[in-house]
């Protein structure tokens, strides 16, 4: 029998005290009630002014704190997401751990076949989504619509579409404007049976991105307000640059977005009290060398970690971002710059971690870096297990009974755990190297290409795919299309 024996079920880590954590909180609210946030969307202006709100100047709506902890206190704090089918993929609420998001789509493609850079075609997006079908440590995707071989008028919804019909898993989208999201919206309905069926069972999760510093655009508020309106969830992100949207230290890059993020959520909750949201927010420093946002920087995981801690501060989910690289290939800047945002992110807790695969400071996705960060994730796991000591885990008579000079190697306690073991599957351990033996570099490629070529995603509905034909149909019609621009042979 023990007493006040207290057990740790996984790694312990904080960057701020609770203290500190309330330091910035209260400084959000200052900010919000004194310098204020600019909105452009005029129904969010009215939905503030009618709730109390100063509206007087346009330019700096102030907004009370009694309006930030009502928002707070209205905001579900538990999200389940499910898959394409209807079933649970995961649940968001900060005590469940991270699930990796992989890309969709970027201008530029890293083709496995080739080891080369090349645009980004709609045949690359299909084949990009069947990758994160098959790798179970990635648990859906997020789609952006920025590649240059189909308008970017349209490219937005055919990368959701090219997902829906390669993977059943979750799908996170950003989208050029509200508009977008209506028929991004329809074409979810259509799948999960209706849009009262898509809100009771999201597949799809919408998105916005305020602007730094402190300015919520007429486009991403009214996505959000829409998100609330049909019960989507949704998550408000900004990317601020310590030293160039921000002052350059870090507990100002860290309040700036909290009330980027706290100005769109009044609204969102006084639009429909419990909408669902995930909290959201990418903090980086500027590379004041070359003026690019670094996504291999270790401030980045450092920043998100930290607002990690703040969003569960609320009791919100977090939306987190690991497994890219400022590489444009997969080398050892890559496997380094990728595991070092995993790791964080994974002892932060941050909930729906999106970006896996992407390359060359957010212009490049590469398939073989989903693949490779699968296996990351998946060390990772090993790390999160934590260590559970009870009698089986310390047998101490065992130890007592082999003695000094014994081995474990016939034992049935070893039989019985040995197997927990984590075994590598593109990472090379053979003892013995020879001409033959195929590196980590190869094996990840082959593992990559195999997938592509192979993987035979869960199939639609016969009926269900032939209206989705159709919404595709109308949508290139639109643009005097007939049929996707080819790949290069």
């Amino acid at each position: 029998m023990r007493a006040n024996y207290i057990h740790y079920a996984s790694p312990q880590f904080h960057l701020l005290s609770e203290k500190q954590l309330e330091e910035l909180h209260l400084a959000t609210l200052q900010i919000l009630e004194r310098a204020g946030v600019a909105f452009e969307c005029q129904e969010a202006i009215e939905l503030l002014g009618d709730a109390g709100a100063d509206v007087s100047d346009h330019n700096r709506v102030k907004i009370p704190s009694h309006l930030v902890e009502e928002a707070l206190r209205t905001t579900p704090k538990t999200i389940t997401i499910y898959t394409r089918d209807g079933e649970p993929a995961m649940v968001l609420n900060g005590m469940t751990g991270s699930h990796f998001i992989g890309g969709s789509d970027l201008p530029t493609y890293l083709d496995p076949f080739t080891g080369k850079g090349r645009p980004c075609y709609v045949e690359d997006i299909a084949a990009n989504s069947r990758v994160i079908d098959a790798l179970p440590n990635i648990e859906g995707v997020m789609t952006g619509g920025c590649y240059p071989t189909l308008p970017g008028t349209i490219g937005d919804r055919i990368s959701l579409l090219q997902h829906i019909l390669n993977s059943s898993k979750p799908i996170a989208c950003s989208m050029v404007s509200a508009q977008s999201l209506r028929e991004m919206i329809e074409l979810c309905s259509i799948v999960a049976g209706s849009e009262e069926q898509l809100r009771r069972k999201p597949f799809f999760i919408g998105s916005s991105e305020p602007v730094t510093p402190l300015t919520q655009g007429k486009d991403p508020m009214e996505q959000s307000l829409l998100c609330a309106e049909k019960g989507i969830p949704n998550y408000p992100y900004s990317m601020p640059m310590a030293g160039a949207t921000t002052p350059a230290t870090w507990p100002a890059v860290l309040v700036i977005p909290n009330a980027e993020f706290l100005s769109q959520l009044v609204p969102i909750q006084l639009k429909r009290p419990g909408a669902p949201v995930i909290y959201g927010s990418i903090p980086n420093i500027m590379d004041l060398r070359t003026t690019i946002f670094p996504y291999g920087a270790p401030e980045m995981s450092l920043l998100v970690a930290a607002m990690t801690e703040l969003a569960h501060y609320y009791g919100l989910p977090m939306l987190g971002t690991a497994g890219c690289t400022d590489s444009d290939v997969i080398d050892a800047q890559t496997a380094t710059e990728a595991t070092y945002q995993i790791l964080m992110t994974a002892l932060s807790g941050a909930d729906f971690v999106h970006d896996v695969g992407l390359m060359d400071h957010g212009l490049m996705i590469s398939p073989e870096l989903m693949v490779l960060s699968n296996e990351i994730v998946d060390m990772a796991k090993v790390a999160m297990g934590g260590i559970e000591i009870n009698e089986d885990t310390l047998p101490l008579d065992l130890i007592e009974r082999v003695g000094p000079r014994g081995n474990f190697l016939s034992e049935k306690h070893t039989l019985k755990h040995f197997r927990k073991f984590w075994v590598p599957t593109i990472f090379d351990r053979s003892a013995v190297k020879t001409v033959s033996t195929r590196r980590s570099a190869q094996l990840l490629r082959e593992k990559t290409i195999g997938i592509i070529e192979k993987h035979q995603p869960k199939p639609l509905p016969d009926d269900m795919l032939k209206e989705l034909r159709k919404v595709e149909a109308r949508w290139l019609r639109r643009l005097g299309l007939k049929a996707y621009p080819k790949r290069p042979s």
